[in-house]
């Protein structure tokens, strides 16, 4: 059974950033991905693993899940959500991304992960489903 529970944010009109971001990944990432989701959701303490890291700094309250492909070059991703407040074992996932040389692709997506946050929690902006 599951201790987490994963979460995608949708705006209006159904438009959801992460599943397009999904939608646009071959398949070696889109297997890495769900590998490391079904890891996390077992797992009681995200701190504890490698695959995730909550960010600091301007980007407080953001976590970013971390898996790679190993080749050459080796490829890291950093799709990001938020831990909602009050709600205890869920995560939702916001964005998307590439981290090359310590910069992430696209080069907006730590701020649009932000802007989403603030119109989901701030603004009760768009919505929720479960990530299958």
């Amino acid at each position: 059974m599951p201790r987490w529970r994963i979460n995608v944010y949708h705006l209006a009109g159904d438009f959801c950033p992460i599943q397009e971001w999904y939608r646009a990944q071959d398949i070696e990432v889109k297997a890495e991905f769900d590998a490391a989701l079904a890891i996390l959701r077992a797992e009681s303490d995200w701190t504890d693993t490698k695959l995730f890291k909550a960010l600091t700094r301007n980007h407080i309250g953001l976590g970013e899940i971390r898996f790679k492909l190993n080749g050459t070059p080796e490829r890291r991703f950093r799709p990001v959500g938020i831990w909602p407040p009050l709600a205890e074992c869920e995560f939702i996932l916001l964005v998307g991304c590439e981290k090359v040389r310590g910069l992430y692709i696209p080069e907006n997506a730590l701020t649009k992960a932000l802007d989403y946050r603030r119109r989901f929690l701030e603004d009760g902006e768009g919505g929720i489903h479960e990530y299958i």
